[in-house]
This record gives C-alpha cells, sequence and structure tokens, in this order.
C-alpha cells in the first residue's frame, strides 16, 4: 500500500514545483551556482594580475578586518587556482554565517572604501556560499558567478 502512494506523490512534486526545477536547470547550465541565503559564506577578492605588493594587501585586508569585525572569527587565505585562473592571485575571507553576514562585509567595503581598495589592485570582489566556491575551485574558472551574483545579491 507504501509503494502505491509513494510513486504518485513523487510524480506530483514535479508537477507542483515544475517552477523550481526550471530554475534549477538553468542556473545549473550557466556553471551549476545556487542561492543559498543560510549557507555559510566567504567572500573572494579576485587581484589584477600579480602585483608586487600582495603581502601589503593582505595586511591591508587583515587590519580592516580586525577594526571592522573584530567579533567574528573572519580568516584571510591566498588561494592560487590552475586553469583560466593560474594568473590570477585570489584571497579568502572565510567565516560568514550567512548571506546577510557576508553582504554586510560586502557593503562595508563600499561604504568605508579602505585604502586597500583604493590601491587598483583588486579587479573583483564578492562574497559566495562555501558550495560555490567549490564549484568556482573544480571548474578553475569564475566563468558566470559574476552574472549570477549581480541577479541573486545585489
Amino acid at each position: 500500500m507504501f509503494k502505491k502512494f509513494f510513486i504518485p506523490l513523487t510524480l506530483l512534486a514535479f508537477f507542483i514545483f515544475p517552477s523550481v526545477m526550471v530554475a534549477q536547470n538553468n542556473l545549473t547550465e550557466k556553471g551549476g551556482f545556487v542561492v543559498n541565503a543560510n549557507e555559510e559564506h566567504s567572500f573572494l577578492f579576485v587581484l589584477s594580475n600579480r602585483p608586487n605588493d600582495l603581502p601589503e594587501l593582505r595586511t591591508g585586508i587583515t587590519k580592516y578586518m580586525w577594526k571592522f569585525y573584530p567579533n567574528d572569527k573572519l580568516k584571510i587565505t591566498q588561494i592560487q587556482v590552475d586553469g583560466e585562473l593560474k594568473d590570477v592571485p585570489l584571497i579568502l575571507i572565510t567565516g560568514f554565517e550567512d548571506k546577510a553576514k557576508a553582504m554586510e562585509f560586502y557593503n562595508g567595503l563600499k561604504t568605508n572604501r579602505p585604502d586597500f581598495m583604493q590601491m587598483g589592485m583588486t579587479k573583483d570582489y564578492f562574497p559566495l556560499t562555501i558550495s560555490n566556491y567549490e564549484k568556482i575551485i573544480r571548474s578553475k574558472s569564475l566563468n558566470g558567478y559574476k552574472p549570477f551574483f549581480q541577479q541573486n545579491y545585489l
């Protein structure tokens, strides 16, 4: 008796939620990025080429985190990736509880305009979920993430 109801209920879900499935398929086709506001977030700085004063930039970001987010347990890491990102230094900040906290950091950069943001070394920056970060690392490319970010975060 259980099997008779299980299959129709499963199929019913596909008919009730087709728009969710279509949206998920569209995201998958465009890099597989998924919105999950409650998932832990990171923050990625995409730097211009290979700056000579990268340690100075890391120090600037660290000082900014200590000044504006002293009680948050944020960690900074320099990332090296092969593929399309081989010559693009990346700095990752981890420890954001969710999308709201990561966007608070993003908006703080826009408002506070710290010195390291005005040095011309940062090409791009954005928050992303741990899952989306892993997809970028596996694909060794940022293709499709910026439009995804603009559509789903801004």
